[in-house]
């Protein structure tokens, strides 16, 4: 997948990258609990704090620097909440797509038994 030009290796049911995989949902549940987390201060002060949580989350599942690289120098929250949400939907849709051809392989198993 590509976020802001990066080429990001994210393939959840690619048993090859399990560790990956692992640090992802990790990183997505510590994300749940940003909001507790977050220090008192400046609106610029929060939004900081945010922005270096999801550059952490890139670092932590692909690697130093991917978050820089993805996320850019600076801390533009809307272009950070952004990558960080097209890095969730990707993991949403191989969900979808893993569930769909299940539910395909299911299917031809029921016609070739008939």
């Amino acid at each position: 997948m590509q976020i802001n030009g990066v080429e990001l290796d994210f393939r959840l049911y690619d048993e090859d990258q399990a560790e990956r995989k692992k640090r992802y949902f990790e990183e997505l549940k510590r994300m749940q609990n940003v909001k507790a987390e977050m220090p008192a201060g400046t609106e610029q002060e929060r939004n900081k704090y945010l922005c270096d949580r999801i550059k952490d989350v890139f670092d932590n599942v692909f690697g130093e620097g991917t978050g820089k690289a993805v996320c850019g120098e600076g801390n533009d929250l809307l272009e950070h909440l952004e990558a960080f949400d097209q890095l969730v939907e990707e993991q949403v849709s191989q969900n979808a797509r893993f569930k769909n051809s299940l539910s395909k392989m299911r299917a031809l198993k029921d016609r070739v038994k008939a």
